[in-house]
């Protein structure tokens, strides 16, 4: 059964013709990525490279997750699809997943599907699967239908002030939270006008509400943090900071919260008298808690990575091992392995660097199948090998060679360019002769 398939859409608000990737099967146990798309709201979201209007494409879907033994299956209500039609649907993609799975995969659920006729339904059974409560969702929704009261007032001041009366403690990490997620779906479907209001409200909170200046104080120190030169000059920007903005400076700094900035400020406390000296104690003391406690949490963590690289080292299959435990890996298990890579070719550990190569390059591959359509293009352009492979690529992909997609090129060339290595030059100049190409079949 395809799980994607490319469609031709003419926009219909400038006419521009264009295709767009449509998938119907969201297996999870495959693509752990697909269920946050999905999440996201950018599962089959087109968006016209000419004019970037666009939106949700409703079609069948078929939503599955071995881990939870939870299988789906989503009809749009506005397909009007009849009930006979449905169930002979349901028969073929059900039998259609089942067979696309080993048998040791095809368990009783597959018999019973779950039907859902709404996003939000289907989306809080997910959420379900996740371990998140119906207590959970009816306050995320209570605190989304604020942001939306408070959105249509973000350029009217003082009638945002009188809607935030008596409600500032609702405001908090999780309303921010929720908030910039509203931010980055609006972005993804080109809403410039829900943009706009959320970029509004997210700034305007951040000196109308206690939490919101909270944040603005940690954004503050950690800017300012950016510009320090000298270990001295980052000492004294730490010890005169404001205590809310601790937490933060420790997440940012870790590395230089060392022993000699303890040593430092341990002589700063002994060289102090009465309310400074209390002070400087509880600054330490908070630094302190906080970096024990981002310690223990990192080493558990690097722990639980060297396990699972030593499973995946282990299988047998490990390229299907690495897809069975994606959902484990995180920066955390990438440094690990990465590390464990250095080290066996200081030992010319061949087989071993070998091993871990192949498990290397599965996760970089299930990676890039979550990537929009634009990045796994510029990643293939990036592997051609000659200009003739590079050429016939870009031939092949000319329809979605447009002015966006050069822009993209420059601006990841760019950020290439300022990691100042070597590999990032290399791959910055790369890219630019690429899109010189590119720019030919415009």
């Amino acid at each position: 059964m395809p799980e994607m398939n490319a469609i031709q859409i003419t926009c219909p608000q400038c006419g521009n013709v264009y295709q767009t990737p449509l998938r119907t099967v969201i297996d999870v146990g495959q693509n752990p990525q697909l269920r946050q798309a999905f999440l996201a709201g950018q599962i089959n979201l087109a968006i016209c490279p000419k004019c970037q209007t666009g939106g949700l494409i409703e079609v069948p879907l078929v939503y599955h997750d071995p881990a939870a033994e939870f299988l789906a299956i989503y009809f749009p209500p506005q397909l009007n699809i009849p009930e006979m039609e449905r169930q002979k649907m349901i028969g073929e993609l059900t039998q259609g997943l089942m067979r696309s799975l080993p048998p040791e995969q095809r368990k009783g659920y597959f018999l019973n599907p779950r039907q859902f006729s709404s996003r939000q339904s289907l989306t809080d059974a997910i959420l379900g699967t996740m371990g998140i409560s119906q207590e959970e969702l009816d306050r995320q929704r209570k605190k989304m239908k604020f942001i939306d009261q408070l959105r249509v007032m973000a350029d009217d001041p003082k009638g945002l002030e009188m809607m935030l009366k008596g409600r500032d403690a609702e405001v908090d990490y999780e309303f921010f939270l929720l908030l910039s997620n509203a931010l980055q779906r609006a972005s993804a479907m080109s809403d410039e006008k829900a943009v706009k209001q959320l970029q509004m409200l997210n700034d305007r909170l951040k000196t109308a509400t206690s939490f919101g200046r909270r944040i603005a104080k940690q954004e503050e120190m950690l800017a300012s943090l950016r510009e320090v030169k000298s270990a001295e000059e980052f000492f004294e920007r730490v010890v005169t900071a404001d205590p809310d903005t601790l937490e933060a400076i420790a997440v940012a700094s870790r590395p230089l919260l060392d022993y000699a900035f303890f040593q430092k400020l341990t002589q700063r406390i002994e060289a102090a008298t009465g309310a400074e000296r209390d002070r400087l104690i509880r600054l330490r003391d908070r630094l302190l808690d906080i970096t024990q406690q981002m310690d223990e949490a990192m080493k558990a963590d690097m722990q639980e990575a060297s396990i699972l690289l030593q499973e995946l080292l282990a299988s047998p299959e490990p390229r299907s091992a690495v897809r069975e435990h994606a959902a484990e890996i995180d920066d955390v298990f990438m440094a690990v392995l990465s590390a464990n890579m250095r080290e066996a070719e200081r030992r010319n550990a061949r087989a071993a660097l070998e091993r871990m190569a192949v498990i290397h390059d599965e996760i970089m591959a299930m990676f890039e199948e979550a990537m929009p359509p634009e990045l796994q293009l510029i990643n293939e352009l990036l592997r051609a090998e000659t200009l003739e492979e590079t050429r016939d690529l870009l031939r092949e992909n000319r329809t979605a060679i447009t002015p966006a997609m050069l822009d993209l090129m420059e601006q990841i060339a760019d950020e290439m360019a300022q990691r100042q290595d070597n590999m990032g030059t290399q791959t910055a100049k790369r890219l630019r002769d690429i899109r010189a190409q590119a720019a030919l079949l415009i």
